[in-house]
């Protein structure tokens, strides 16, 4: 049983998270922030949590599209439940075991916080939206800081605990990035939103958003092979 929520979870949440948001991505009907003509989704131009809107920036109804996001983050709550056993794995160490509660009591809000953001679509609840996403990024990335310890801590090869060092630089770096940036509603305030961004600054950010949860999936991934 600690095997499956430890290991197993982790990876079928993390395999099915991008199943399902490719899927969502191929019938995602079209429009971004600012060419609301643009038709199909665009990697280097729409968010992810587009996916999860109820219409999309063009006006199309998103049903079909959003159904696979939000079923995608749902499985984060998954992922929350599988780090309550992951501790316990680092018994062996008592400060590592220290340390790893102090990542579950961090990382178990930060996934019920990603959930969050998939009730909060955007252009519905834009200041919700906001609020679980800056929310979810900050636990998150202390919750990286603390499991970075017990990896370090304890037997395992230290190259789990050097990869989680930099996602705790990567996200960190995003979580205050987040935190200093002042995103203002494209769909109620449209004519300051297009006076203030440009086409340039919506892509760097829709990639670098994109950046940011490959590396999360990615290393959470690798994570499971030193839990096993």
């Amino acid at each position: 049983m600690t095997k499956f929520w430890c290991v197993d979870v982790l990876r079928i949440a993390s395999v099915y998270y991008v199943i399902a948001v490719v899927i969502a991505m191929l019938l995602y009907p079209g429009g971004n922030h600012i060419e609301l003509d643009q038709v199909g989704y665009s990697l280097h131009k729409n968010f992810l949590s587009e996916l999860g809107f109820h219409k999309t920036m063009s006006g199309d109804l998103n049903f079909f599209s959003s159904f696979f996001w939000n079923t995608a983050m749902y499985m984060t709550l998954l992922q929350g439940v599988s780090f309550l056993f992951i501790p316990k794995l680092f018994s062996e160490s008592k400060v590592s075991f220290i340390f790893a509660c102090l990542g579950t009591l961090f990382m178990f809000p930060a996934c019920i916080f990603f959930v969050g953001v998939a009730l909060t679509p955007g252009d519905i609840y834009f200041d919700a939206h906001i609020f679980t996403t800056t929310a979810a990024f900050n636990l998150y990335t202390l919750a990286i800081l603390f499991y970075v310890f017990a990896f370090i801590f304890s037997p395992l090869s230290n190259f789990y605990a050097s990869t989680g060092i930099l996602l705790f630089i990567a996200v960190g770096i995003y979580s205050y990035y987040l935190g200093d940036f002042q995103p203002i509603d494209a769909l109620n305030d449209r004519e300051r939103f297009l006076e203030v961004y440009t086409m340039d600054f919506l892509i760097f950010n829709a990639v670098l958003q994109k950046v940011m949860i490959s590396l999360m999936i990615i290393t959470v991934f690798i994570f499971t092979f030193g839990l096993n």
